[in-house]
């Protein structure tokens, strides 16, 4: 257990808002759903929670714009990790503030291209700042507790919701408006925190690999232009699923496919076809748990359980450094699905 009051304080927090519900007003106090998202800049979240904040740590608001106003596009994410290294030069830790809808990718993202093994916690919130029982406030408090900590200090990313703290790999949104959205699937979390107290039960198995604090990733952003970042895409199985979207993927450009799923019968030719066309194609599960492991067909990199969004990321960066299949394939068994030991 740790109790931020009874450390030193950090030097700095750069808090990094980037829209979203946590930023949000609504006309009511009563509107949970209806809402002007990224309303509120992140001094004024910031200050909301001042006094009890300077306590904690001294934070520094930075407000993130991108190329669409937020994290929408894999510009922004690109533009997001490198303004996190950039604040880490200085700053003790960082918190990322964004929608619960895109908040998964980001942080998978952002876990596997900050360079930094400084803490970095993601946290947003499913209702408006100032809504009844609005968990906004807890969840940038508490988030904020736990970058100054230092505990998570060499986990890369992590991701802050509900008194809850995931592994960014692991972290995935279950639900549309519930406060406990967020959850690990059959994995669980990392720990949580109960008031001043955080608790810390396990560690990513990336981090036990590499040792501490050590965090190493091969996806080093400045040497990948934002405009070079390669186009991979998603395709979703089910019964009967025709092979056009496959098709229409790969003779649009795409040099790399995400099949979430086992390919139908019809789907089955396009995959070969796109293959042979030079995509590289990844096979992840679209299941709640479970994995998808290798099948020795040529052309084909198994993601296991990691979710098809996420190894669409993974993907994307991998191919924006290297063209090599068993380069790629090791960096999905090193940084996909890292096991202990």
């Amino acid at each position: 257990m740790n109790n931020p009051s009874d450390q030193e304080k950090p030097r700095s927090v750069a808090v990094i808002g980037a829209g979203g519900t946590i930023a949000a007003l609504a006309e009511t106090r009563a509107d949970f759903a209806t809402y002007q998202g990224g309303a509120l800049t992140t001094g004024e979240l910031l200050d909301w929670l001042r006094p009890e904040l300077d306590d904690v740590a001294l934070t520094e608001p930075v407000d993130f714009a991108g190329e669409t106003g937020g994290c929408r596009t894999l510009r922004d994410y690109h533009a997001m990790s490198t303004l996190v290294d950039e604040r880490l030069e200085h700053a003790d830790a960082v918190v990322v503030l964004c929608g619960t809808r895109a908040l998964e990718e980001l942080a998978y993202w952002l876990d596997l291209t900050v360079r930094s093994p400084k803490p970095v916690v993601v946290t947003g919130s499913l209702r408006p700042w100032q809504a009844f029982g609005s968990d906004g406030q807890a969840n940038l408090y508490n988030a904020v507790v736990l970058a100054a900590s230092g505990r998570t200090t060499g986990f890369g990313t992590v991701v802050m919701l509900n008194d809850r703290i995931l592994a960014a790999r692991e972290a995935t949104k279950a639900s549309t408006f519930r406060l406990d959205a967020y959850e690990s699937r059959e994995w669980g979390v990392l720990g949580t925190i109960d008031g001043a107290n955080i608790r810390l039960l396990r560690a990513p198995a990336r981090r036990r690999r590499h040792g501490t604090p050590r965090w190493h990733t091969p996806f080093d952003l400045s040497t990948v232009a934002a405009t070079e970042l390669p186009r991979t895409e998603i395709a979703y199985s089910y019964v009967d699923a025709s092979g056009d979207a496959i098709a229409a993927f790969a003779a649009a450009g795409a040099r790399g496919i995400v099949i979430a799923g086992d390919p139908s019968d019809r789907q089955g030719p396009a995959v070969k076809d796109a293959i042979v066309g030079g995509a590289v194609i990844v096979a992840a599960n679209r299941n709640i748990a479970g994995a998808v492991y290798e099948t020795g067909v040529p052309g084909i990199i198994s993601a296991e359980d990691l979710r098809p969004q996420k190894a669409r990321l993974l993907l994307t960066l991998g191919l924006a450094m290297t063209g090599d299949l068993d380069l790629l394939r090791s960096w999905f068994q090193e940084f996909g699905v890292p096991e202990f030991g």
